[in-house]
């Protein structure tokens, strides 16, 4: 309804301009830290960069959505200032998330490309990889943003660590790499914390989250990627156009794009 019929108009929000412009920033911090000097990487105006960046692509992000307002100033401005704090502590606890003793920047926005079947490619970016030399080890990493962190239902929810599964698998193929020498990890900032929290993690900016990524937790990711090809796809890789059944709940029907819209007869809403 949305990618193929395209019958759904696009839809932004300012969530999605924070998390790209988020994800700009930091690549480019880091990219200057480990290709250049950590003192060089110190004197840039991080938060200059991320305003110019939030205005950038807010612009960009407007222009998709028909010229219309996806926000407001005000809460642009909070966003601003929520991305602020992130970098600042990202900056302070610079060592304790990203030493350069035998770990090396070996990619970012690394293009994955592997065909799964005649038609039919995987693609994907991934944000950050590292390698360490003292480990022999390679991180793939994902940033995500979000307003308070994971909680212990999304950790557990495989739509989202199955990204990072099928990264391992494809990387791995793409790159002759042993993929017991490949670890995941989901590099997660948090616009707010709280100011009494119980636990003093709590109050981190950053939490990391490390998705079991083993063999059978891969295979469950590939199995639910090769079911979806098989019942979407044609064998020689077209869109089968048909009616899927619906699975209406209050989950699924949260975020979905048709939910207040005559096109969807058994949302959960209804």
């Amino acid at each position: 309804m949305k990618y193929y019929r395209k019958l759904v108009p696009y839809k932004s929000s300012i969530h999605l301009v924070f998390g790209t412009s988020m994800h700009e920033v930091i690549q480019h911090w880091l990219d200057v830290m480990y290709d250049r000097s950590v003192k060089e990487a110190e004197s840039l105006d991080l938060n200059a960069m991320l305003y110019e960046r939030l205005v950038k692509n807010y612009k960009i992000e407007k222009a998709k959505s028909g010229h219309e307002h996806i926000s407001t100033s005000e809460e642009l401005q909070m966003f601003y200032l929520d991305g602020t704090h992130i970098l600042n502590f990202l900056k302070k606890r610079r060592a304790a998330y990203f030493s350069r003793k035998k770990n090396y920047l070996a990619g970012i926005e690394t293009l994955l490309y592997q065909e799964i079947k005649p038609g039919v490619y995987f693609k994907g970016y991934i944000d950050l990889v590292f390698y360490n030399e003292a480990l022999d080890k390679w991180t793939i990493v994902d940033i995500k943003t979000s307003t308070s962190g994971w909680k212990d239902y999304a950790k557990k929810d495989m739509s989202k660590i199955s990204q990072v599964l099928l990264y391992k698998k494809f990387f791995s193929e793409q790159f002759d790499i042993p993929i017991d020498k490949i670890d995941v990890l989901y590099f997660i900032v948090k616009r707010r914390v709280p100011a009494e929290a119980e636990f003093a993690a709590m109050q981190r900016r950053v939490q990391e989250f490390k998705p079991p990524s083993g063999k059978i937790k891969r295979g469950q990711a590939i199995t639910s990627m090769n079911n979806f090809i098989k019942e979407a796809l044609d064998e020689d890789g077209k869109v089968i156009d048909k009616s899927y059944p619906a699975n209406p709940s209050k989950w699924n029907c949260r975020f979905c794009d048709l939910k207040n819209s005559p096109l969807c007869t058994q949302s959960y809403y209804k």
